[in-house]
């Protein structure tokens, strides 16, 4: 352990010698050696947090080929890396004119004048569209850090103002070898000193936006082939059709009243409805939930139909798709009470297959004629038994979806309770339990906030300390409780002095509370801090163990103008101290610690 000492004191030693040696024969000193490495090391750093952030983003780009996720991918992840206020896609169209396409904002609070610029706005830039691209086309950026300093044409000028843009950095961006559009990223409120890492990473996300443009493009033409293929296949029947209009459509009502309305026509019969079970019923009645009729027939809509028989002795065969397909009603061998059942809806001729939940058996499609018998072909049979399987198919997806949104609208109302719990909860936090006022946690927050503020600003910042005379005693004679409504009382009324809404009032602990005064002098805090004081006496609350007989109060106060070498910490001792020193000259006053300063001076 010592010889290690010994080298590490040598080689300090020796450093002068050996860089006066380095510099007589031309070579580096070790001094600009590690200076040298510091820089680099810091270089490489930063090139890697780049390169990283670079790679995130391409890889949420990448993980997507549908254009919608792509273009909010990029301008979300591109507006948080680059901390701007908006990043948009704008895409080119034929005259060179175009729309923005893609937009994500993330706007400072008070700034709330931009709403012309997002998603489908049209900014055609009689620039772009005479020269064809411009600059862009010889995929060059362009970077302005304040659009009224960068020698921009009054013409250009004014319409980006129409846009509310201060600043931009924008990079072009290709889809194969032909230019697409622009990615933008767009300051509002203030101009924007560009770094040179950023238009790097704007430009390499650009180019990154371009390949999967392009990857998405391949696949769209590769899917309008397929959809053309199969649009022009000679199996595109009437069947293709009615399956596609039922699976577009997952709102329950919609698709029951498409499925009876074109069956009915494709089939041309009389009569085609959903009947569905009573879920508790066990098979044994149910009701026409949606129907298709003709005129001269009567509705079977709404209508309770019950069937013991079906239950016990029908429903296990139809939950394992039985079809039952009576060509006539009275050559199938029925029993009378079924036939008379089928009579009450003019029924001469059936078809009835299973619609399925699940495994579940929901209900029966129900294809009615009512004017004569019919003979059923196998074409309209396996036609009503594939429509059949797609409607079971869309009636479950209908049925989650109902419970999704069911689910989602609980959720959104529990989420509305749990945000105003929450703000319930942080008002809890920022207020005293006791007196209601700011507690100690916000008091410090806004200080801080203030102090901070007023250092860029250069403007004044004052504090008044102020604590109750004889407080243990008055709680001593007169107990905890009316030494609680006491302090109640003495925030009520301090609070009504503080009237800015910049100003705060809060409980500093115990008996004592302060108020911070931003953008206040000595003059103006002294005018508060004696209106308070003067308060307080005003409400003559009797304490027999006070010299005067009443409750009163000590002040301090501090001033300063706050600067960037300065601690926070320097004007609450200073407030503190004042107070302390109102104490001293016998309670009931206020003084100043810029006061203090003289007195000592003197």
């Amino acid at each position: 352990m010592n010889n290690r000492k010994t080298d590490s004191i040598l080689a300090i030693l020796a450093r002068p010698i050996i860089n006066k040696i380095s510099r007589l024969l031309g070579l580096p000193t070790i001094d600009y050696l590690e200076v040298q490495l510091h820089q680099r090391t810091e270089q490489l750093e930063k090139i890697s947090a780049h390169q990283s952030a670079i790679y995130q983003v391409i890889s949420k780009i990448r993980a997507s080929l549908d254009l919608e996720r792509i273009f909010r991918t990029t301008t979300k992840e591109t507006c948080r890396l680059l901390g701007v206020e908006r990043v948009s896609v704008y895409r080119f169209s034929q005259d060179w004119g175009g729309q923005f396409v893609g937009d994500f904002e993330f706007i400072e609070p008070g700034w709330d004048n931009y709403a012309k610029l997002g998603k489908n706005t049209i900014w055609n830039d009689s620039y772009l569209q005479e020269h064809k691209g411009g600059r862009y086309l010889h995929n060059e950026t362009f970077v302005v850090e304040d659009i009224y300093r960068a020698g921009l044409s009054k013409c250009h000028v004014e319409m980006l103002e129409q846009f509310h843009i201060r600043a931009f950095a924008t990079a072009p961006i290709f889809v194969k070898q032909k230019l697409w559009g622009i990615l933008g990223a767009y300051q509002h409120s203030r101009s924007n000193n560009w770094q040179i890492s950023e238009v790097k990473f704007l430009t390499q996300v650009s180019a990154q936006l371009g390949i999967a443009l392009q990857q998405a493009e391949q696949l769209a033409e590769v899917e309008q082939k397929a959809k053309y293929l199969r649009e022009n296949s000679q199996q595109q029947t009437i069947l293709f059709n009615l399956i596609s209009e039922i699976r577009e459509s997952l709102d329950f009502d919609t698709l029951c009243k498409t499925t009876v309305k074109e069956v009915r026509k494709a089939l041309e019969c009389d009569r085609v409805g959903l009947f569905r079970f009573d879920p508790d019923s066990n098979y044994r009645f149910g009701e026409f939930v949606a129907e298709n009729v003709l005129p001269v027939y009567n509705s079977a809509l709404f209508k309770k139909v019950y069937d013991n028989c079906f239950g016990e002795q029908f429903a296990i065969d139809y939950q394992q798709k039985r079809i039952q397909v009576l060509d006539d009603i009275y050559k199938a061998g029925l029993k009378d009470c079924h036939i008379q059942l089928l009579e009450q809806f003019q029924i001469k001729a059936q078809i009835i297959i299973p619609l399925m939940m699940g495994s579940r058996l929901w209900g029966l499609l129900c294809i009615h004629q009512c004017e004569n018998s019919r003979k059923w072909t196998e074409n309209e049979i396996r036609f009503v038994k594939q429509l059949a399987a797609q409607f079971s198919v869309a009636l479950e997806h209908s049925h989650l979806l109902a419970q999704t949104r069911s689910q989602a609208q609980e959720l959104s109302q529990t989420l509305d309770a749990l945000k105003q719990a929450n703000h319930k909860l942080e008002n809890l936090a920022r207020l005293d339990g006791l007196t209601q006022i700011p507690n100690r946690r916000y008091f410090d927050e806004i200080l801080e906030l203030e102090w901070k503020r007023l250092v860029r600003e250069k403007q004044f910042l004052s504090l008044i300390m102020l604590d109750v005379d004889h407080f243990k005693l008055y709680n001593d004679f007169y107990g905890h409780q009316a030494g609680d409504q006491c302090l109640v009382k003495i925030a009520k009324t301090a609070k009504e002095i503080v009237k800015r809404p910049v100003d705060l009032l809060a409980r500093y602990g115990g008996e004592e509370f302060a108020v911070i005064l931003p953008n206040t002098d000595e003059r103006g805090a002294s005018v508060v801090a004696k209106q308070i004081q003067s308060a307080i006496k005003g409400l003559a609350i009797p304490h027999g163990k006070s010299e005067k007989q009443i409750v009163t109060l000590s002040l301090g106060i501090a001033t300063q103008i706050p600067l960037v070498d300065q601690k926070l910490q320097e004007l609450i001792l200073e407030a503190d101290q004042a107070l302390y020193q109102a104490k001293q000259q016998g309670r009931d006053c206020c003084m100043h610690f810029r006061m203090l300063e003289k007195d000592v001076e003197s």
